[in-house]
């Protein structure tokens, strides 16, 4: 009998190279540099609340809960105005200047929030103003 020597194919690749033995069909592998975490609009806000000075810890806890779910319900498509007005009257009885910089987040187009969100903004807006804060 003849003694065999199985070949072994050298396998290299590459920086960002992928190597797939076997049978692969039908799969889409997608390689790249194109991870990019891009900071929340909200964390100028969230750094001012950890920051205030009049605020116990749990008004802290409770008003970043609060700004917390005016954020995930403006980046919805399509955000519920009254929902988001009664997260907006709630930040301004905690924190009126916290309440500011909530509405130039919002109002921000670059933000990349809704219409309703950048309205519910301009609203409440108006509503702090005519109130005379």
């Amino acid at each position: 009998m003849s003694a065999r020597r199985k070949s072994r194919a050298s396998i290299q690749a590459g920086d960002r190279s992928v190597v797939i033995g076997g049978n692969a069909s039908n799969n889409v592998i997608i390689t790249g540099d194109g991870n990019m975490v891009t900071p929340s609009p909200f964390e100028a806000v969230y750094r001012q609340i950890a920051a205030h000075p009049r605020l116990t810890p749990v008004e802290r806890d409770d008003l970043r809960a609060e700004v917390e779910e005016i954020e995930d319900e403006a980046r919805r498509s399509s955000s519920d105005p009254s929902f988001l007005e009664r997260r907006l009257r709630n930040v301004q009885r905690m924190a009126p200047d916290i309440l500011d910089v909530v509405l130039a987040t919002l109002a921000n187009p670059a933000a990349g929030f809704g219409v309703v969100a950048r309205k519910v903004a301009e609203k409440m807006r108006a509503e702090a103003s005519s109130a005379g804060r």
